[in-house]
């Protein structure tokens, strides 16, 4: 038996499971469905991609009630969140 190679997250995923907590945290207060959350907070205890984070990031953010919630400008959050929205050409 072999062993199997444990595969680490990338600095960039570990950034993006921080903001979904964060986001997560801030559309509890503001009132977002826990139909929306659940899944989210469950990706959070998985091994989730870059994408399916981005998925639920945007799950979230599409609410009604996220409505004008935006990312402390300036953060390295907003900067992350800013750069990976860009269309790559």
């Amino acid at each position: 038996m072999g062993k199997q190679k444990t595969v680490w997250p990338t600095d960039r995923e570990i950034r993006l499971r921080f903001i979904l907590f964060a986001v997560i945290d801030a559309a509890s207060v503001q009132g977002v469905s826990a139909d929306v959350l659940l899944p989210a907070h469950k990706l959070l205890r998985e091994s989730p991609t870059e994408a399916q984070l981005l998925e639920a990031l945007g799950g979230i953010l599409d609410a009604d009630e996220m409505y004008g919630f935006r990312l402390p400008p300036g953060s390295e959050a907003e900067e992350l969140m800013h750069t990976l929205r860009k269309p790559e050409h």
